[in-house]
């Protein structure tokens, strides 16, 4: 058998030796950094970036606004979480279900870790309670947010050739605020978008923090729409892993 193997191999190295076979060339240079291959690309200024992530975003099931300040932000987010929690209401049918308190609350990253300050401030002043636990490693504390049906994040990066969004978790951004609600909003500035995934992982090479964050960082999740599974036959099912819904803002800070 060990010999019926090596004469094989000599037989397929003779063969790859032909000077006449087109491939593999036989002595390729490596390739550059600029010449890294690429699945996907986009490109264009800040804004066609966010509009070709929020089409791409659109073709997975989810949703999109473009707006072109933090004023804005705020806006659309208290305007977003009210039309759901009211489209929640009317299609809620029999008894009300005993959510704890948990109906006006808003699972989410740390104030200081979202990309829009006072955010905290203005949901409270229209009634909405934003809640960012530490640690969800007991059962007291995974029952002070079992009912929350929406969540709001920053991302670590967005990608516009996919629509997906980089998230990693650590102090502040705890990874259940974008996987444990139904409904899932992304606050996205525009200098936290790039066309791809390659186009992010170069600059934090070039800014010399990749290995640290590689090193110091446990959870990585790269999201792209809303959760979503299919049975034998293609029937697609939404939200049976993690959010139904999910809405990016993105918004001009440059």
């Amino acid at each position: 058998m060990s010999n019926d193997r090596e004469e094989i191999l000599a037989r397929l190295r003779a063969i790859l030796r032909r000077p006449d076979l087109p491939f593999p060339p036989a002595a390729p240079p490596p390739l550059t950094a600029a010449e890294r291959m690429v699945v996907t690309e986009a490109a264009g200024t800040p804004h066609q970036l966010a509009l070709r992530f929020g089409q791409e975003l659109e073709k997975l099931h989810g949703s999109y606004e473009i707006m072109g300040s933090a004023t804005e932000v705020r806006l659309a987010l208290l305007h977003r979480l009210d039309s759901w929690a009211a489209e929640e209401e009317a299609a809620r049918r029999g008894p009300k279900t005993d959510m704890q308190g948990q109906e006006r609350m808003v699972l989410g990253w740390a104030p200081d870790r979202l990309p829009v300050e006072g955010l905290s401030e203005a949901l409270a002043d229209i009634g909405w309670q934003l809640i960012a636990p530490p640690r969800l490693t007991s059962p007291e504390t995974l029952a002070n947010v079992r009912w929350i049906r929406f969540g709001v994040t920053g991302v670590n990066a967005a990608l516009a050739a996919t629509g997906s969004m980089l998230m990693i978790a650590g102090p502040g951004q705890s990874r259940s605020a974008s996987l444990l609600p139904f409904r899932h909003i992304a606050l996205i500035p525009f200098s936290r978008l790039y066309p791809t995934l390659e186009a992010w992982l170069a600059e934090r090479r070039a800014a010399g923090d990749l290995e640290l964050l590689l090193r110091s960082r446990a959870s990585w999740n790269l999201i792209t729409g809303p959760s979503k599974s299919a049975d034998i036959e293609m029937n697609l099912t939404l939200g049976v892993h993690g959010p139904r819904h999910v809405h990016a803002i993105l918004f001009d800070d440059l």
